[in-house]
């Protein structure tokens, strides 16, 4: 099945004319990639059961990290008879790396900036987020400094996610901030 897909730049002039549907899961929409200002979370896996909440007035630009589980999205509403829907081709990385404007939720804690990183680590490195969680440890503001440090080494070592200097600039942010 075919849709169309958008660039970041083009969906950013054009962006009244859509409603943003972000298909991430809760914990990357409030991560470090931000979400594009007015976009609505809507899971992919809760997609299809939330299907009557979504907004037909105007054609739904659907989002995620990097455009593929946003296209999968594309799909699942085509197939489902929804015509209006587009793809924001390389999603939230290419969104940051035009440097458009995005909403980010700041961590409130150290505790909450951890959790965050340990989020983001599991998925870019496919693993459980209880399994990062035991070897991410630190309690203080140096310790967290250290571990992004270290996170970022040992990600650019092993062959770093698309999104490695993005998620680490913005984690450092929001570390600056507490």
């Amino acid at each position: 099945m075919s849709f169309s897909e958008i660039s970041v730049e083009e969906a950013h002039r054009r962006g009244g004319e859509f409603h943003a549907i972000d298909v991430r899961a809760e914990h990357e929409f409030r991560g470090p990639l931000g979400h594009v200002q007015n976009s609505r979370l809507v899971p992919l896996p809760e997609l299809e059961a939330r299907l009557k909440d979504l907004p037909v007035d105007r054609p739904l630009l659907l989002i995620c990290r990097s455009g593929v589980r946003s296209g999968k999205a594309c799909e699942k509403l085509a197939a489902l008879g929804m015509d209006s829907v587009v793809n924001l081709s390389g999603g939230m990385i290419a969104w940051n790396q035009a440097l458009l404007p995005v909403e980010q939720v700041t961590p409130a804690s150290l505790a909450d900036l951890l959790e965050s990183l340990v989020r983001w680590v599991a998925q870019v490195s496919s693993q459980s987020p209880a399994t990062v969680r035991e070897t991410l440890v630190a309690k203080t503001h140096a310790e967290l400094a250290r571990l992004l440090d270290s996170v970022e080494s040992s990600f650019a070592q092993k062959g770093a996610p698309p999104d490695l200097e993005l998620s680490m600039a913005s984690f450092r942010r929001s570390l600056a901030a507490l």
